[in-house]
């Protein structure tokens, strides 16, 4: 064999001397091999520099050690917090993620999806772009396992992992109202996406609950990006009358909303606004108009969704479809102004932050 020649796992059998089922033996750790030939067939791996054909052996054994990651989009750190814990749980155990963004479109999100399934993926974890859900009823999808999380198409069955949304919604205006603001509008958000639509429901719980008004011209709904957020923030201020409050419908929205307001309004504006959001990341507190954010129990939907994409692929689909929902939790920006009330409420602090333990370049 030449320098320039892949080597394969015929020339490792032939130069350790032991036949091609002990070199898969002793590479795929299946059943007792004396120590010696052992090390004889690891020796041989190292001096030819053998790689193993992950293709071929896929093809043999029918799986590819491969999941198919689908979020909405790759700039929301959310969804990238999302696919990091799914790294963290899945890659241990020999799974390759392919992450894609369905970009915010149906139609990216029905192309991404062919190519996914055409790579054979084992699994597939999915955060869908809206309602709209024929493409996951599919005959190609139905031999692959794949579940939902942080978001729900109705009628489609399939494993799905939540967070009450309505839950966290209600919980953290009732926050902003307990500190007296009677005032609040709503920020962002999407008709179609099933978060939105639970969290819109949770605000008006709150207003209700507390007998107080909902001016429906600051209900402005326009999407779930910075964008959105920079855009309706701005279009709510430029209307008479404007509340000193608002809910955030995600972190996205809030920055975006945060960035206009820190441009282009007067410090008498800043100093008056208050914002409650959904989500509590790892920045939250830099955000200086959060007074309350909501926590979704990342590490959990992480841990429930990858525990229950292995339990499918290995063929257990009792309790199918099945859907958890997780119940998430309030931090107080004491230093935004935030107010702690009962114990519902977490003062947050900076040793929060998921990444503190990270190295960056």
């Amino acid at each position: 064999m030449s320098n320039r020649e892949t080597a394969t796992i015929k020339d490792v059998a032939k130069l350790a001397g032991v036949s091609i089922a002990t070199v898969s033996r002793v590479l795929n750790k299946l059943g007792v091999v004396n120590p010696e030939t052992e090390r004889k067939v690891l020796s041989a791996v190292t001096m030819l520099h053998y790689q193993r054909n992950a293709v071929a052996r896929s093809l043999k054994l029918k799986v590819t050690k491969s999941i198919g990651i689908m979020v909405p989009e790759i700039s929301n750190t959310f969804f990238t917090e999302i696919v990091e814990q799914l790294e963290h749980l899945l890659g241990p155990l020999g799974y390759a993620l392919l992450v894609c963004s369905s970009e915010n479109s149906v139609i990216e999100e029905k192309r991404k999806l062919s190519l996914l399934l055409e790579r054979n993926v084992d699994g597939l974890v999915v955060i869908p772009v809206s309602d709209v859900g024929d493409h996951f009823a599919t005959p190609p999808l139905s031999n692959t396992p794949f579940v939902m999380i942080d978001r729900k198409i109705e009628g489609l069955g399939c494993d799905v992992i939540l967070t009450d949304n309505r839950k966290g919604a209600f919980d953290v205006t009732s926050a902003l109202i307990r500190e007296g603001r009677t005032r609040i509008g709503f920020l962002g958000g999407d008709a179609h996406v099933h978060t939105s639509v639970e969290r819109l429901h949770g605000f008006l719980d709150a207003m209700k609950a507390h007998s107080l008004e909902v001016e429906k011209q600051f209900i402005l709904l326009g999407g779930m990006t910075q964008k959105a957020g920079y855009t309706l923030m701005k279009q709510a201020l430029s209307m008479e009358g404007c509340p000193d409050a608002f809910f955030m419908v995600n972190d996205m929205v809030h920055i975006g909303a945060t960035s206009y307001l820190m441009a282009h309004e007067s410090k008498h504006i800043r100093n008056s606004m208050a914002f409650a959001t959904f989500d509590y990341l790892y920045y939250a507190p830099l955000l200086q108009f959060c007074h309350y954010a909501v926590a979704q129990p990342l590490d959990l939907i992480g841990e429930a969704a990858a525990q229950l994409l292995i339990r499918r692929m290995e063929g257990d689909r009792e309790g199918f479809p099945a859907t958890i929902v997780l119940e998430p939790s309030i931090h107080v920006m004491k230093e935004n102004g935030g107010i702690v009330w009962g114990g519902k409420l977490k003062a947050s602090l900076y040793d929060h932050s998921p990444r503190f333990n990270k190295v960056f370049s």
